[in-house]
């Protein structure tokens, strides 16, 4: 509870940045409050005690007194059933939350709960700042939670240190011996190894951090110690309460050990941190701020994926002492080893945050030729990815230059004969094993981004997924002729598809495998003016002839007078394009036109033969 206090207080933080003369309220539990004293960015702790939650009548009166206040914003980063009663009595002009099924009615807002982070801030602060979104605050947002130690706190401390007769001469480590819970709990054979490996290596004080009802685990971590390790080990240096040991924890340069309230903590006191997780713990939640320096952690499913993978966290908690096993300290000793000499060393300086993206598999491709209308809004929207290609086949207008302006981009000039050959050529380029195709006039809305990010990280992902899209008409939504239900292969594993060569336009996908659909719809804006619409409909036209003629077909009376009468009427009737009005004849007539050059240009080359 105390990581979660810790990390939902960037809230807070925020909100009194932009809003300096607001009120901010903060509802935690009771024994969760050491780790906001002093912070001036809260200006009332509210109390969630132990009779509120075994009684109704408390309960009801504290959600009343919620209520009094007229609060014109709830942010509920809990989203569990309590929370849920206090926002729906709360009175609030806004309230959000995360998006999740069957309480979104409770809230004015709902944000996607990612599953997935995208940065190496993580997922638990990722999903806090998520719920400052919808409010846009103009202002720079600091994802750093914080911790305030007040001069007396951190004298108090040095005191403790000098009656305790720990060497200022030396780095200071404090090694979170034992977890919350014993599920969270490193082996207390294997944490000794770490401790001496820590002890035998370097000239430092080595602080025991375990609750008073603990020290047995904490004798028996001591007593596999060596006698060298022993002689740096301040076993007894403790605090009386939370705010002592956030005060002895201030006094330390590092700590390394088992997640929890204590890595927290010095996280927040911006301490460099080695976290060893437990198997069943999520790390991409809680390794928060990882640089593979001064915030380092590691984790069983860094080493033996197998092990990991395929189960769900009820059987991974069920099976952790067997998976702890598996878990020995030489898999990591070389990380530890880097991370230690790193952060003890006189030359550390002060720690600068870096906001790295999360490395994607995936490679996002372009096929352009003069799109200099769209090719600079279409390379921001898929910035996310991991590589960027633009293949260009000889652009008169300014798409190159733009492109070359993005310095993510990749182009490569390829001529032209076909989509299926392009695109093919387009895969052969790409690094990565995931490829999303991108037109340069399609769009993606922030839910369909958070699910392309989510669906390659899905260790059961399909080989293959369809897009369903939007179609605009200049700029507005297009809701009937022939594109209500258009869907699209816009995302797949490298190694799993290929564009089907006979095909030169409308190309068709084979997959080796299986094949799913995206919820979120992916927005075409094909049609921006009637004569570049036009235009494509005719260049799609030619290049269907010449797969026409290479299937040896002979136009007829059908070809040239019915087929292209037939695909207006259907598409204007059978698919509705008549509720559309005037925009549904313009798209059912020029793509009847499509129809008309196809076996017009099929007719001359026939006529060549």
């Amino acid at each position: 509870m105390i990581g979660d206090v810790l990390v939902s207080s960037i809230i807070c933080n925020n909100l009194k940045k932009a809003y300096p003369l607001a009120r901010i309220d903060y509802l935690v539990y009771e024994s969760t409050t050491p780790v906001l004293e002093g912070n001036p960015n809260i200006d009332r702790i509210i109390l969630f005690k132990k009779k509120h939650r075994k009684n109704n009548l408390a309960f009801l009166k504290l959600a009343w007194q919620i209520r009094r206040e007229e609060y014109d914003l709830v942010i509920d980063a809990y989203s569990k059933l309590e929370s849920w009663l206090f926002v729906f009595l709360s009175g609030a002009k806004r309230k959000i939350s995360y998006k999740k099924p069957g309480r979104s009615f409770l809230y004015t807002d709902n944000l996607p709960f990612t599953a997935y982070p995208k940065t190496n801030l993580g997922l638990a602060i990722e999903r806090r700042l998520s719920l400052l979104k919808p409010l846009d605050l103009a202002i720079e947002i600091d994802p750093l939670p914080k911790l305030f130690v007040s001069d007396q706190e951190n004298r108090q401390a040095q005191k403790l240190f000098a009656e305790h007769k720990v060497n200022t001469n030396r780095k200071t480590v404090m090694i979170s011996l034992i977890g919350s819970e014993p599920s969270k709990t490193y082996p207390l054979e294997y944490m000794a190894q770490v401790v001496n490996f820590i002890g035998e290596r370097y000239d430092v004080n080595l602080l025991f951090n375990y609750f008073p009802k603990q020290i047995d685990q904490a004798q028996k971590v001591y007593d596999l110690c060596s006698e060298q390790t022993k002689s740096k080990i301040y076993f007894d240096l403790l605090g009386p309460d939370l705010r002592s040991f956030i005060a002895i924890m201030n006094q330390c340069d590092l700590i390394i050990g088992n997640d929890g309230g204590a890595i927290n903590i010095a996280k927040s006191l911006n301490k460099p941190s080695f976290i060893i997780f437990s198997p069943w713990i999520e790390k991409k939640i809680w390794a928060t701020f990882e640089d593979g320096t001064r915030q380092v952690s590691v984790h069983l499913n860094d080493f033996k994926s197998e092990l990991i993978s395929q189960h769900s966290e009820k059987e991974l908690k069920t099976n952790t002492p067997k998976l702890y096993e598996q878990f020995r300290p030489e898999l990591f000793l070389n990380q530890l080893d880097h991370f230690v000499r790193e952060n003890i060393s006189d030359q550390t300086t002060e720690n600068i945050l870096t906001i790295t993206p999360v490395k994607l598999p995936l490679s996002a491709l372009i096929i352009t030729y003069n799109e200099e209308k769209h090719i600079k809004a279409v390379l921001q929207d898929i910035d996310f990815a991991d590589e960027i290609i633009v293949i260009d086949s000889f652009s008169t207008d300014k798409t190159v230059e733009l492109v070359q302006e993005f310095p993510k981009a990749k182009l490569i000039q390829n001529k032209f004969v076909d989509y299926s050959s392009q695109r093919n050529f387009a895969i052969e380029s790409a690094q990565n094993p995931w490829i999303l195709f991108i037109d340069a006039d399609e769009r993606f809305t922030d839910e369909l981004r958070e699910e392309v990010i989510e669906t390659i990280q899905k260790p059961d992902a399909c080989s293959a997924y369809l897009f369903y899209r939007i179609f605009y008409f200049k700029n507005e939504h297009l809701h009937f002729s022939g594109w209500q239900t258009d869907k699209i292969f816009r995302l797949f594993q490298k190694d799993k598809a290929r564009y089907v060569t006979e095909r030169l336009v409308h190309e068709k996908l084979k997959v080796n495998g299986s094949v799913g659909k995206l919820k979120h719809k992916l927005i075409h804006y094909s049609y921006t003016d009637y004569d570049s619409y036009k235009a494509k409909m005719i260049s799609y036209g030619k290049l269907k002839a010449k797969e026409e003629f290479s299937k040896g077909v002979k136009p007829n009376f059908y070809h040239f007078y019915l087929h292209p009468a037939y695909k207006f009427l259907y598409q204007y009737l059978v698919r509705l394009g008549i509720l559309d009005g005037q925009k549904g004849i313009i798209i059912c007539y020029l793509n009847a036109l499509s129809v008309a050059i196809r076996y017009r240009e099929l007719k001359k080359m026939r006529a060549n033969i």
